[in-house]
């Protein structure tokens, strides 16, 4: 069989120079038949194969020549034939050339889910430019080139002829170029400088004529009265820009004028006479009585200035002391409970001294202690459960003071009403796994995370099917 032609030769970028060398083939179906070892990883830390660096999106580039570099290396190292990069960070190896060679070809396994190394998909993967990869469901295969043909940089072809100036006035230029044709870079070869590819100088033209144009007005000047009528002006300049070259000048008036001031003139309002003093407010204990006038004389007109001061005046009166019956103050809060579960007491207490009691007033009646149960709770919680379906997390809590203990558990599924989504004929609905995974990470801790994937539980007991987790379980507390 004709193996598949590289694409854009080597597409290769070498991230160190012991990197092997590499060559881009295309963006292909998932195949685990074919990809059957994972080698290499820097999406999942958990991972025997981590590569010691996480998939960086910022620097995207970067991550996929580095975790291609890696892949390289233990493929060569294991005497793979090709590699694949996919899910977002993983690195898989094939070694049987035929296989990896029949899935290449097969216009069939074919796929466009691929990404580029600038974050676009793959359109610019087919392009042969830096580096791509798969993702949950495609992967981008990779293979290692025999002898490449020698690189051929690019050079410089003639001058073409200047054009024509771009104006017959002031600022005009014209241009010149070439093309990187002598000979066209091959094989990786340099391509001529961009920047080197024109060249543009000034025409020697007269200037053009240049009509004056007025700049804004100015804002009005001071009024000449601050009421009772006046005026005030602004002025502007034939300078935005001023005529040259033969240029008209500006036309019109260099000045406005308008009226201002017109407002009559504020009358400053005065206090008339003080009334008299109203009742005292309070019959014992200082009371105060007060009295009042108007800004009426006159009062203030056309913005003129209000009377300064208070328009009321107060004075004490009855000022001899009251008797002050004494009432409780607010309850504290409730003391710790004295047992954690099974039925315990806690006790609030509140104080007479608000206010306490004076001047012959009545002291408080009534306690000043108050007690009530608390942590009626059994000393172990009823059984639980949930279910968290794969692809998503779920944490489980007792508390402060409380352990986890599972009654039963597993990572599978044993129905098809849970978590059901799409066709569901084929599904298994006996497979139990995970149990050693759960059981190390929940029991007997006062918390844990369940991640509800083949990897988190190291177990996969249905494949094909979607699994979920289901757990069963209780809180016990010490009562003291």
């Amino acid at each position: 069989m004709k193996v598949f032609v590289f694409l854009a030769l080597l597409g290769v970028a070498l991230t160190a120079e012991d990197c092997p060398a590499y060559a881009k083939q295309g963006c292909l179906k998932r195949s685990t038949s074919v990809f059957h070892q994972q080698v290499a990883n820097n999406r999942d830390a958990s991972s025997n194969v981590y590569t010691g660096k996480v998939l960086d999106w910022v620097n995207y580039k970067q991550s996929l020549e580095e975790l291609g570099c890696a892949c390289a290396k233990k493929v060569k190292e294991l005497g793979g034939v090709a590699f694949a990069m996919t899910f977002w960070g993983e690195c898989w190896m094939a070694t049987d050339k035929a296989a990896y060679e029949a899935h290449l070809m097969n216009p069939a396994d074919q796929s466009g889910s691929c990404i580029g190394h600038d974050g676009s998909n793959y359109a610019s993967c087919a392009e042969g430019h830096g580096h791509c990869m798969g993702g949950e469901s495609s992967e981008y295969a990779y293979s290692f080139p025999s002898a490449a043909p020698p690189a051929i940089d690019g050079g410089f072809g003639n001058w073409s002829e200047w054009t024509q100036c771009s104006a017959s006035c002031g600022d005009s230029f014209q241009e010149r170029e070439r093309s990187c044709n002598n000979p066209v870079p091959k094989n990786g070869g340099a391509d001529c400088p961009e920047e080197e590819l024109t060249e543009t100088r000034k025409c020697d033209v007269p200037a053009c004529p240049v009509d004056g144009k007025w700049t804004e007005f100015s804002k009005f000047g001071e009024c000449s009265a601050s009421c009772g009528g006046g005026s005030q002006k602004r002025t502007r300049s034939c300078t935005n820009p001023a005529p040259a070259h033969g240029g008209k000048e500006c036309e019109g008036s260099d000045e406005d004028e308008q009226e201002c001031g017109t407002d009559p003139c504020p009358v400053d309002g005065k206090w008339g006479a003080y009334g008299a003093y109203s009742k005292c407010s309070k019959d014992c204990g200082g009371g105060s009585q007060s009295r009042s006038r108007s800004c009426n004389n006159p009062a203030p007109k056309y913005g003129g200035k209000a009377c300064v001061g208070s328009a009321t005046d107060s004075r004490a009166c009855n000022t001899q002391n009251c008797p002050i019956n004494g009432k409780w103050g607010s309850w504290s809060g409730y003391g710790s409970c004295n047992k954690k579960c099974g039925t315990g007491s806690q006790t609030r207490t509140r104080s007479c001294n608000n206010p306490s009691p004076k001047y012959n007033g009545a002291s408080c009646s009534g306690s000043s202690q108050q007690s009530r149960n608390c942590n009626t709770h059994s000393c172990y919680s009823g059984y639980m459960e949930f279910k968290t379906c794969e692809g998503s997390s779920r944490n489980v809590d007792c508390g402060s003071g409380k352990v986890i203990k599972l009654q039963d558990y597993f990572w599978g599924r044993t129905s098809k009403s849970y978590c059901r989504s799409g066709v569901d004929w084929f599904w298994s609905t006996s497979c139990r796994g995970g149990h050693g995974r759960i059981a190390n990470r929940c029991h007997n801790r006062q918390s844990c995370k369940l991640e509800a994937n083949n990897s988190w539980m190291n177990d996969d007991p249905c494949w094909g099917t979607p699994k979920y987790a289901w757990v069963k379980y209780r809180c016990y507390q010490s009562p003291y």
